[in-house]
């Protein structure tokens, strides 16, 4: 048994219907490229020099900060669910007089929205709500995505809306895009996704070379403005439904299920929901040591299953931030596959790895 990559769940296409969007979650959602543009729209009109940012997230990012010479300032997270700091937040907004603010829900478990929406509400600073881990997930009855002035939410292999690209944003702000047409991209990039990780098990790594086809496509087109393609349009309706939809609901069983039986494990606490309703696409857990964390990726990844660290921390500079010295590189995130034979191939392993450390 092998569980060497994560593969997406199956979904019909589907026609996408951005209007059906737009009434379930009261906004009015235009389609980006990937979730890093979506940041560069909804920020390039602010006028802002400085924005506050998790400290641990994806490095993306930083890529449109850079592109509109916005300097980041870097909060702390709370250590229980590894989702952004109020205390964090009102201290460093405070401190640098802070006018923006992103907000990241991580690995499907809502953030303190409603009380981040108040505050920022409160002191006159623009909130966007980061769904790109969690888009589906509910708090207070409202999307994760739809609090604040902007939000989004996008499509990856890693992501509750897996899919090849694309992202979708709203924002309070009116913002115009003058589109560009990069079809040959989009068509690569779902050729990559669907043989490399949608269908990884029945096509091997035969595929492999699309990826560094993908990898040269991007370093030569902009894709920042770039409109949808036709035929990608039933690809990200089908992935959109479900997960509005709750059709992968077997991943909150398999988070249940671990939970239940790894709660009381010396090696590392799982990370779970403290509030709203999630919507999880990983198995997350933070190890008590560096050492350790490594040694059990190391097992699981010589046992064909794939394991990997969290994200690495945007800045070295932790005084401020003391959660995130905590959790540095403690961090291992494992698959939620839709198959209960390789699912329950990962629980055998992890428990081989606890009855040999415990």
């Amino acid at each position: 048994m092998k569980i060497n990559i994560f593969t997406p769940p199956k979904f019909k296409k589907q026609p996408l219907d951005v209007e059906y969007l737009n009434k379930r979650t009261n906004k009015i959602w235009q389609y980006s490229t990937n979730g890093r543009s979506s940041i560069y729209h909804i920020l390039k009109d602010l006028k802002i020099d400085k924005i506050l940012i998790p400290a641990y997230i994806c490095s993306s990012v930083l890529e449109p900060l850079k592109k509109l010479n916005i300097k980041p300032i870097f909060y702390d997270l709370d250590i229980e669910d590894l989702n952004p700091s109020l205390d964090s937040i009102k201290k460093l907004s405070i401190k640098y007089d802070i006018k923006v603010v992103l907000v990241a829900s991580m690995y499907g478990n809502p953030a303190n929205l409603v009380k981040l929406e108040q505050y920022c509400k409160d002191n006159n600073i623009f909130l966007i709500d980061d769904a790109a881990q969690s888009f589906g997930a509910k708090l207070d009855d409202r999307y994760i995505g739809t609090f604040g002035d902007a939000g989004f939410f996008s499509f990856s292999p890693g992501k509750p809306t897996a899919g090849h690209m694309g992202s979708f944003f709203w924002s309070s702000k009116t913002v115009n895009i003058k589109r560009t047409t990069h079809c040959i991209f989009h068509y690569f990039k779902w050729l990559d996704f669907y043989f490399n990780r949608l269908n990884i098990y029945r096509f091997g790594n035969k595929f492999r070379l699309l990826t560094y086809i993908n990898i040269i496509l991007l370093k030569v087109f902009n894709l920042t403005n770039d409109k949808i393609c036709d035929f990608e349009k039933n690809i990200l309706g089908g992935i959109l439904n479900c997960n509005l939809n709750n059709k992968f609901d077997f991943r909150q069983k398999y988070i249940n299920e671990f939970i239940n039986i790894f709660s009381k494990s010396k090696n590392f606490r799982v990370i779970k929901h403290r509030r709203g309703i999630p919507n999880n696409h990983k198995i997350v857990v933070l190890f008590y040591n560096q050492n350790r964390a490594n040694e059990f990726i190391k097992f699981m990844l010589n046992s064909n299953i794939y394991a990997s660290n969290g994200y690495i921390l945007l800045t070295s500079d932790l005084k401020e931030l003391p959660n995130c010295k905590v959790i540095d590189k403690c961090v291992v995130e494992l698959p939620i596959e839709s198959d209960e034979d390789r699912m329950k191939y990962l629980f055998k392993k992890v428990r081989e790895f606890e009855d040999k450390n415990s």
